[in-house]
């Protein structure tokens, strides 16, 4: 049975005002996608020439827009916002009505589950860990020794979480992420071998954070390695040991943090941008996708934007030499 709901009462989700309360929509979709039925949003000028096309019966849209638009709206701020919060209405993720542990699952001795959690086939739970309410575990899920795991957090199918992790509360990893990964960490000796550097630190996640999938987060070598509430990860991310990072933080996918580097809060980091090791990064930075830092940042709210276009071999090395002539590197 599709979801139904008013517009007064999606405006008031979103505090924003309806044409008409009383107009039903059962599903939010894209401009194209929309059908006549549908509450879409506009959250880009680019968008605005779909607006004579598109079938959707509502929309959200700011007040600036909305000379572009004749039929039913709710009248938002932020579209893009708005349409985040009435989206997760009619998402299914997180709701479940029943709650069944499957006859498969192992679990651990002196290990504590709470109530209505939901636990699929074939997942394994260590020794000593506490699971709060409302957990969803799916199938073929690792979960090591002395993990805490608090309410209302869904672990997806086939990830591991190993021993001395503590999740929060309302968090969301999904498939094949590792937690708590042995970090990388070796020091050279005298006859140029490595000798490894055992990792006996742990995994602190906070509440409200989402890491996508295929994600790796390593243990730290002494202290723990910490992500901060709010903090939204995307899929085939590294971190390694001893990172931190800090409140309501978002990271773009192939992005990497090198040891012990240390996030601020509110930061954006860019696809496939690389932080080296030891590097502080200071409240509400921005880094651009592919972006390379090198250096700490100590002054919040700036913008870095380290990429170049790719060139002919040939050109990069002229392009090079004039760039080290100009930095007096040469």
């Amino acid at each position: 049975m599709l979801k139904e709901f008013k517009c007064s009462e999606l405006a008031e989700l979103v505090e924003g005002k309806a044409s008409s309360g009383n107009i039903v929509v059962n599903n939010i979709s894209s401009l194209d996608s929309a059908n006549a039925s549908s509450i879409t949003f506009l959250s880009d000028s680019s968008y605005i020439p779909k607006l004579k096309e598109t079938k959707s019966k509502v929309i959200l849209i700011k007040k600036d827009d909305l000379k572009y638009w004749e039929k039913d709206y709710i009248l938002v701020k932020n579209p893009y916002l708005a349409f985040s919060k009435i989206a997760s209405l009619f998402s299914d993720l997180g709701v479940k009505d029943n709650h069944v542990i499957h006859e498969s699952v192992v679990i651990g001795k002196n290990s504590e589950l709470e109530e209505n959690n939901d636990i699929r086939a074939h997942s394994i739970i260590g020794d000593n860990c506490l699971l709060g309410n409302n957990i969803q575990i799916g199938s073929n899920v690792s979960i090591g020794d002395n993990v805490v795991i608090g309410s209302n957090t869904i672990i997806h199918a086939n990830v591991t979480i190993e021993n001395n992790v503590k999740i929060g509360i309302n968090c969301v990893i999904f498939s094949g992420s590792r937690i708590g990964t042995d970090g990388f960490g070796y020091a050279p000796d005298d006859d140029g071998s490595w000798s490894k550097i055992p990792q006996t630190g742990g995994v602190v996640i906070e509440d409200n954070v989402h890491i996508g999938a295929n994600t790796t987060i390593d243990c730290g070598a002494i202290d723990n390695t910490v992500i901060k509430s709010g903090v939204k990860i995307d899929n085939l991310v590294h971190i390694a040991h001893n990172c931190e990072i800090g409140e309501n933080t978002i990271i773009a996918g192939m992005a990497g943090f090198a040891g012990s580097s240390k996030i601020g809060k509110n930061c954006m980091i860019g696809g496939g941008a690389r932080i080296g090791p030891n590097i502080s990064i200071a409240d509400k930075t921005i880094i651009s996708p592919t972006t390379a830092i090198a250096r700490s940042i100590k002054k919040e709210g700036q913008r870095f934007t380290g990429a170049v276009p790719p060139l002919n071999h040939r050109d990069w090395l002229k392009f090079a030499v004039k760039f080290m002539i100009r930095k007096g590197m040469k």
